[in-house]
């Protein structure tokens, strides 16, 4: 007969360091792109810096936030549904954009340069789920 509560925490520590370092990661690299995008739509004149400005601080807030959320507060669950809704919006302002490049032609480009900004939060949010679903039916 096996013991049910002898089970190894390793594979929940491996699982939530590696969501940890993914959605950190990640959140330097969405807000680089969100930047650079945002300042080249600045440039061009399409909007005007409070837009700007107030757009980085959404993106800030709702980037880190969630990274925040899951590995610093130890709120796995939160943080792993914030990550996932943070996916669903990029693949939305993505694709529904009126300027966006999948409207444009450009498919193919785009869609490896938003599938770099969408999987890693849905797989970091994915794991973060996990570990906390198996925490909680070990512990």
């Amino acid at each position: 007969m096996s013991n049910s509560s002898s089970k190894s925490a390793w594979p929940v520590k491996f699982m939530r360091w590696a969501a940890r370092l993914l959605s950190v990661v990640w959140t330097f690299w969405a807000l680089f792109w969100t930047w650079f995008v945002l300042t080249n739509y600045l440039g061009e004149g399409l909007f005007s810096l409070a837009v700007y400005i107030i757009i980085m601080i959404t993106a800030l807030l709702m980037f880190l936030g969630a990274a925040i959320i899951a590995s610093v507060w130890r709120k796995e669950a939160l943080g792993g549904r914030v990550l996932l809704v943070d996916g669903v919006l990029i693949i939305a302002s993505g694709t529904l954009a009126p300027h966006s490049p999948m409207l444009t032609g450009e498919f193919w480009l785009t869609a490896l340069g938003i599938s770099t900004m969408v999987l890693p939060p849905l797989a970091a949010g994915s794991l973060f789920l996990i570990c906390h679903h198996r925490s909680k039916t070990s512990g």
